[in-house]
Parts: structure tokens; sequence; C-alpha cells
């Protein structure tokens, strides 16, 4: 038969109870006529049911400023029982004294027990010793004041060893539900507890039991003091007659990513809350929330690690209200304030001597876990990076190399295992580079770039002495986030580089010895020859190729340029000494003396009295190219000019105009332009003797040497007022290095004779890097013969030239002229001239020769005078698509109609 529940009230003192028992017989009528009930053996038991023990409400974080009426959101716990054994024998008289006297004397409260409370929990009373148990102390009848007042019925429960002012028990907990559904909203926040119901629970599984030291029911809701300590978590909690008088919940925990030790604590007290309204001024007893980070080890030391430059990081402030941000999901791990609207914390980190500060959301996780979730760091990640002022820091801390130290402008946070935890890490950061931001204009360089670290820096690794840091530490421990890496160009600015080369790459790390560095390009990649015309693709050096003049077969390094520190002065410097050259194109060594080599130092050196302010560092820029030579034309073709060169310096230091020196200067002549030997033989006497001259622009510095040549002989050929130039235009836009040399010009020619012929030229070259040179030269000559034999009278003249003219886009003229012709005059009375012309012209862009012949004849007869001109017009030999064409081919717009018609008017009567 089943159990029956029986419903026991007594209004006297407010007992209401549901009773049903098992293990029991009815044995008569007691002396108040009532049924005896006994337990037929040790198994009978008495079940307790309760009305609900506690209510759930509301909280806020103040008091209220409201018109209207303050009401919080509630919920009632669910109804309660407690299963009582009672031993064998026991008698019963089935009344409410008669039950609450057997639950008092005898009975024995059984673990299958459990009651709700607080909301949301079930809890189970039980025995703190081994071996005691847990029993009800309670009145069976109404306790009665002597002012007639009757006081509440309440079950007091403790165990059986309790002593005074401490129940002695456990309690076990069980989760009822999670979430109360209650959310916070205007003046209220969510009820205590909320989302830290199930950690108690798996807490006092996993470790211990909270302890109760009072367990208390009545009708109109339970009283409890319960607490507990867990290795993450502690939890204490207060009730009275239902409502919650104090709760404090709190969890040992870590904020990431730098790993401070922190505690969160969820306190919630009831207190005398105003509530000022314009018609009252009262107050509610409501239930004060506060919810506090606190910090307990606020410096971490130590915290140095390949991609954590620093020494020291501390949290500067050492408690945190979080009272008024979003609630929380779960109070083991969140982000203080939320992802939408974080709390700053400010923090303080050292490296070396310096120190940095700056403000920061972080990550709280406490309990079993070690790290984030993946789903709270996403949330957090769009904060991860803390801003600062741009300062200098040593971003690696092994060894103290002048790469290291970058102006640092953001830095990226997270954190990564060491094998021993987590530690904080630098996951990026953005840097202005001082050494380009001072060596190029703009603003390019003034843009902070985005740096990671090198992959095999983020290896696991546990602590490290300096010394084998410094060793694992790689030459290019930083590598540009952008894929394109950071364009560094002197094309435009040459002078900055030292006019004569102009480096141009695309940095894509910074090597600690070097600075901004194409990594391709370091000595020791593969390939070394083709990364390195890929790395300074488009860079120069005297106007050819930089990468085709390197020597790669000894493997270079690229140029330095970084910052350092000079009698307490931060300077930039570009260092690039002694890179070997090789042949390329035009290029070329020396016949003897070593090899080329180029060295280039841009940095600041201690000021003389005559330059700046005595002592102080002024910038200095020098770069020298030596030991070599151009030849024309370029090989394999043999050279009909060389310039050689011991040095060609270019200097700018401050207060004086950029400078070039050209020391050692030799021209040599060669094959067809032998002629001018003697020439070149003269220049060089004069330029030892004669200072050059130079001039600055906006855009270019030039040098070179301008005198006059005494008469000079070579074979049957004799040169007089001739003009030797050479000279030699640095730029410092994107345009070559240009080298001239120049024997007279157009405009003033010097005077040519070969035997008895006379004439003027000019040779003007000009060598422009890997361009096509500009090569023209001009010669023209000729010779007159007069006899008279006084009854007769001849003369006969023959002339001719060429000019040659090669542009620098690689397009050629030539033109070449003859004239030959005569006269003879008889007794003053028959006068016959005679003038052949004839002119060749030829271009090769597409290659063709033009030329046109003209006769011009003249007749004197004393009575009849006549001049006729025969013009072939111009005609095509090389190039056309008919073919050349003679008289009769001829167009009328071609030919001198009217002169030959005289021709042949002429022919008739000289016939006759």
């Amino acid at each position: 038969m089943a159990a029956q529940t029986f419903l026991i009230v007594r209004s006297d003192d407010f007992v209401i109870l549901a009773v049903r028992w098992s293990g029991f017989e009815i044995r008569g009528q007691g002396p108040s006529a009532l049924p005896l009930l006994e337990a037929t053996d040790d198994r009978a038991t008495l079940t307790v049911g309760f009305p609900p023990q506690a209510v759930l409400e509301q909280t806020t974080a103040s008091g209220f400023n409201t018109a209207g009426l303050v009401h919080s959101d509630s919920r009632l716990t669910g109804s309660g029982e407690l299963e009582f054994r009672v031993p064998a024998g026991t008698v019963i008289e089935l009344s409410a004294a008669g039950i609450l006297k057997a639950l008092a004397d005898r009975a024995r409260l059984q673990p299958t027990s459990g009651i709700e409370m607080p909301w949301g929990l079930t809890v189970v009373p039980l025995a703190r010793t081994p071996g005691a148990e847990v029993v009800a102390e309670h009145r069976d009848r109404p306790v009665v004041a002597g002012s007639g007042t009757v006081g509440l019925w309440s079950m007091l429960l403790r165990a059986s060893d309790a002593t005074p002012g401490d129940a002695g028990l456990t309690i076990r907990p069980t989760l009822v539900t999670e979430k109360s559904g209650i959310l916070a909203g205007g003046l209220f926040q969510v009820p205590p507890l909320e989302a830290w119901r199930p950690s108690i629970v798996t807490s006092s599984q996993l470790f211990s039991l909270p302890r109760a030291t009072r367990f208390e029911l009545t009708a109109l809701g339970g009283s409890l003091s319960a607490a507990a300590k867990w290795p993450a978590d502690s939890w204490s909690h207060e009730m009275v007659l239902g409502r919650d008088q104090k709760v404090d919940v709190a969890t040992q925990g870590t904020l990431w990513p730098f790993g401070f030790a922190a505690v969160f604590q969820d306190y919630t007290t009831r207190q005398f809350l105003p509530v000022n309204n314009p018609q009252a001024l009262g107050c509610v007893a409501g239930l004060l929330r506060r919810r506090t980070l606190v910090i307990t080890r606020p410096l971490l030391t130590g915290t140095r690690t390949p991609t954590f430059p620093f020494d020291e990081v501390e949290i500067l402030g050492r408690e945190f209200p979080l009272s008024g941000t979003a609630e929380l999901q779960d109070p083991h791990m969140f982000i203080p304030g939320g992802a939408g609207n974080p709390v700053q914390f400010p923090v303080r980190c050292r490296s070396g001597s310096t120190d940095i500060e700056f403000v920061l959301p972080l990550i709280f996780f406490s309990g079993p876990n070690t790290a984030p979730s993946p789903a709270v760091l996403s949330g957090w990640q769009p904060h991860a990076t803390a801003r600062i002022p741009g300062t200098s820091i040593d971003m690696v801390g092994a060894g103290n190399r002048p790469g290291d130290v970058l102006e640092v402008h953001t830095l990226t946070f997270g954190a990564r295992s060491d094998g021993t935890g987590g530690r904080p890490d630098v996951v990026k950061f953005d840097a202005v580079l001082p050494a380009l931001r001072s060596l190029l204009p703009g603003t390019a360089h003034d843009q902070p770039r985005t740096l990671r670290y090198a992959p095999q820096l983020h290896a696991p690794a546990g602590p490290l002495r300096d010394a084998e840091r410094a060793a694992a530490v790689p030459d290019v421990p930083f590598r540009f986030e952008a894929p394109s890496g950071v364009p560094v160009s002197f094309a435009e600015n040459a002078d900055r580089s030292g006019g004569l080369v102009a480096p141009q790459f695309k940095a894509d790390g910074i090597s600690r010895e070097l600075g901004p560095v194409p990594t391709s390009a370091l000595p020791g990649a593969p390939n070394f020859e083709a990364a390195l015309n890929n790395a300074f693709s488009g860079a120069t050096l005297f106007g050819f190729p930089l990468a085709s003049l390197i020597d790669a077969a000894l493997q270079p390094k690229p140029p330095s340029m970084l910052q350092k520190r000079v009698k307490d002065a931060l300077v930039t410097e570009m260092r690039w000494e002694r890179v070997r050259l090789k042949a390329h194109g035009a290029f070329r060594a020396r016949a003897t003396g070593p090899p080329p080599e180029l060295d280039l130092v841009a940095g600041h050196a201690l000021a003389t009295s005559g330059i700046g302010t005595p002592g102080a560092l002024e910038p200095v820029t020098t770069c020298a190219l030596r030991n070599f030579a151009l030849a024309l034309p370029p090989p394999p073709l043999p050279h009909v000019l060389k310039l050689s060169f011991d040095s060609v310096t270019f200097t700018r230091t401050a207060g004086h105009a950029p400078a070039v020196a050209v020391d050692g200067l030799k021209v040599e002549f060669a094959g067809p332009l032998k002629l001018l030997q003697e020439l070149q033989s003269q220049l060089e006497k004069l330029i030892g003797v004669r200072g050059p001259t130079s001039g600055v622009s906006t855009t270019d510095v030039t040098v070179g040497y301008e005198v006059g040549i005494p008469k000079a002989a070579a074979g049957v050929f004799v040169l007089q007022n001739v003009t030797g130039r050479v000279r030699v235009t640095v730029p410092f836009v994107e345009k070559p290095v240009t080298v001239a040399l120049g024997f007279a010009s157009r405009e003033h020619p010097f005077a040519l004779s070969i035997a008895t012929f006379g004439g003027s030229g000019y040779a003007d070259i000009e060598i422009a890097g890997e361009n096509e040179p500009r090569v023209e030269i001009s010669l023209e000559f000729g010779a007159m013969l007069a006899i008279d034999f006084v009854v007769a009278k001849a003369e006969v003249h023959a002339l001719g030239g060429v000019r040659f003219q090669r542009h620098p886009d690689g397009h050629v003229e030539l033109e070449a002229f003859i004239r030959i012709g005569g006269s003879v005059e008889l007794l003053g009375l028959v006068t016959v001239a005679v003038e052949l012309r004839v002119s060749l012209t030829y271009l090769d862009d597409p290659p063709r020769l033009f030329g046109r012949a003209t006769v011009v004849i003249e007749l004197d007869l004393t009575l009849y005078s006549e001049t006729v001109t025969v013009d072939s017009g111009t005609f095509e030999l090389i190039g056309g698509s008919a073919p050349a064409r003679g008289l009769r081919g001829l167009t009328a717009a071609e030919r001198d109609e009217a002169g030959f018609e005289m021709w042949q008017r002429y022919r008739k009567a000289f016939a006759s």
C-alpha cells in the first residue's frame, strides 16, 4: 500500500508540515484517544515536507532615485523534504506534538534528504565528524512568553556532537537550476549566486563540502550559515528566514596575458538603502551587490623571454570595482567590463632602464581553466593592442646589438606556454624606423610599421641564461607583417646616400647588425646572385644597375642603417664599406691596381671650429668609388675610348654645398679615334695643374675641367684652338651619374689641318650609366688650287666633311658631303664654271640613307651668258620600298624643269 501524506497545521506557532511514514503499524489509541504508530523495525522512516525555504531577490548597486515605487523581481524555491530514520519499537501519537516529539527525541536524519536552500541548490545536511549523526532540535509544543507572545516554531538541524554556536554540519549541494531567468535592467542587477551555482557543486564534489554552522527551518523560510574554501573558489552564505543577508563568492585567478594573481569577489549584503523620490524619503532593505577585482600579486619580475622584451610588469592598482559593468556569463572566465566596454587596467612595463605605461583590457580566468577559451579570446583580441608614445625599446635584450632598439608605438599582447605555464608574449608591434626617417625625407617613414618576431623565437623554451638567450636570437629577429615589406629608395634623394650610389630595395626584416634589410640578399642565402638582382632591382651605382656591379661571389652584406648613441646623442648612421665591384657593360676595372670598390658612410662627426658649433655632432656623408674605368663601346666590341679614375668622391657636410672630387682621371683613345691621342695627353697634363670647376643646383652637383689645349700634332693631322672638357654630374633625382668628354663644340670648332687640306671639327661624348652613350663627332676638310697663265686662268677645289651623332636613346645620324668644282677663263672672253655637290644623310630608325646631288654649270660667251642648275632632288639609297631613281624617274616637284630646259638650249647653241 502506497504511503499517504498528511498535512500538519498548527496555527499557534505556525507549524505547516507534510508528513508521511513507512514501516509503522497502528497499535491502538493513546491517552488522548488518538491512534498510536509503532515502528516495526529499524527501517521505519518519517518524511517531513517543508514549504519553500528561500526567496531569490534581485540585487542593486546603489540606492534609488525614482519618482515611483521600487519593485524588484523575485523567485521562491521549491518545497523540500527531510527523511528521518526511527528506531524499531518507537511509538508515536498521531498528532502534531506526537510527531514533532518523536522527531526530536529519537529520529536521525538520512542522507537522502534535501532542502532547496539557497535558491537553485538542493543541500543535504551531513554530520561533519565521521560517526556522528544529524538530529533535529525543536519544541513539540508552542512556546509562549510571559507576555503571551507565541514563538515561531523552527526545526534546528545539528550534528550529534555539535557545540554551542556551531551545528557541526556539512552540506552537500546539488544543482537544481543554473540560471534564475531574472535579468539585469533598470534599477536592479541579477540575484546572488547567478552563474556561481555550477562551480559550487563541482568544487564540493572535487574538494570538500561546505561547512554549515546553522541550519534551521521554519514555515516562513530557512536560516543558513555556510562557508567553503576551495583551491580556487570560496563561498559563504548567510540566510535568515529565507532571505539572503550576506552572500560572498570569490575565485582566485590570473589576469591574462601578463599573469597577475587576482581575486574576483562577488559580495552581496542586505542593507537599508535610501529611496529618494519627490514625495517622500524612505528606505528599503535591499540587497546591495559589490563586484571587485583585487590584485594579490601586482608586480611580476623575471618576465623577459625572446618574444617579451620586458624585465618586469606591474599593474598600477590594487582594487578595481566592477559593479557597474556588464554581467558575467562565467565568473571563472570573463573580460572585466565585457567585450563591448572593457575595463582599462593601467600597466607599467620595464625594459632595462626604460619604463612605459599604458592601459589595456585584461582577461580574468580561474578554476580548472589554464587559459582563456577561444570565444573569450576572440572578444578580447580587438582590445589587445596598447598604444604608447614613441619609445626606444630593446626588443630583444640579448647582446645589446644596435638593431635591437626600435622606436615602438604600439604593442599587441598575447601569451604562450613555455612548459611551466603561460607567459606574456608580444604578438606584434608597430615601430617607426628612426634610421629611415632620418635618411629619407617625406612622411612615408614617419608612419609606424607592423613587425612580428621571427618564427624560431616562438618555440617553447624554459628560462635562459643571458649567454644562451643571446645565442638563440637569429640575426634577423623581426619581420615586417606586410608581405611587400617596406620600400627603401634613395633614387630621388641620392644626395642622402652619397650621390654616387642610390640603394633601392624592399626591407622585409630588421637585422640586429644592419637594420632594415632584404633578408633574401643576406650572406648565406641560396642562389645569392639571383637574390641580389631581385632585392636591388632599380638601385644604381654610378648610373649602372647596382646588383650587376656587386661581386656576388664574395656575398657582401647589404648597407647598414642604424641609430647609435654618440656622446649622449642618438644619431643615424648608414655604412656600406669595402664593397667589391665587378665589370658590367661600360663599367670596367682599371688595367692595373686593385679591383673597384665602393665606400659609403653617412653619419655624424664632431664639428670643427670652421663648421657649425665646435664639439657638436654634425652630419657628414662621404661616398667614394675607387679604381674603375668606363669603356666605349661596351664589351665585347673593342673599345675606342676609356676613362680611368683613381676615385670619384661625393662629400656632403653641414654648412657646405655637396661636392664631388675626381682624382687620377686618365683618358685613352684607341682604334679610329687615335687621331685624338695627342689631345688626350695634352688634356691630362693640363688637368693635373688646373683646378676643377664645380656647381650645385637643386637637382645635381657637377665637377669638371675645361682647359685650352695648345696646337697638337698627330702625324699628318694638326689641331689648333682646341678646348678640352671633362665633366662628372651627380644627380640628386632619379637619373644616372653622367660623365662627359669633349673637344671643342659645334658652336666653337677646332681648326684641323691634314697635309695640304684644312678644316674644322669637334668631338662630344657623354656616358650615363646603362643608357646608350651619346657620341657626336664632326670633321670638315678641303683644298683649293688656282693657276694663272696670262691668257688663261683656272681654279679647282675639293671640300668634304662628315658628322656622326649617336643619341642616348641609341638613335644614330650620319651626315656627309663633298663639293668638287672648277672654272676656266680664256682671254677674258669665255668663262666656264662647273660645281658638283653631293650630300648623304643616314638615319637608323628605321635604317635609311638619303642622298642629293646638284650640278651647277655657268657659261659666259661675252654676248651670251647662261647658268644651268640640275638638282636630283632627294633620292633614297637604303631603306626605301622602291629602287633608286635616276634623273628620269624624278617627279616634277623634285627636278628643276626650267634649269633643264636651259641646259638643253645651251647644248643646241654650243653644238651649232
